[in-house]
């Protein structure tokens, strides 16, 4: 994790948890949310991140039961 301003070191997430008690974690990200609440992947950025990822979908997920 990328080092982080003296005046952020030791604040809390503050994001609101499924209870709707304020998150306890500490370890934040520079959006100033936690690990758990950081917010949704945006995906690869590069080229060879972008064709890595095609590579990992053409290879298929779990074997599926047969039908009947």
């Amino acid at each position: 994790m990328p080092t982080q301003p003296e005046a952020v070191l030791g604040l809390q997430c503050g994001a609101t948890t499924r209870a709707g008690t304020p998150c306890k974690l500490t370890g934040l990200y520079k959006s100033g949310r936690c690990k758990l609440h950081g917010g949704m992947s945006t995906g690869p950025k590069t080229d060879a991140g972008r064709e890595q990822s095609r590579i990992n979908g053409a290879k298929g997920g779990r074997p599926r039961n047969p039908t009947p």
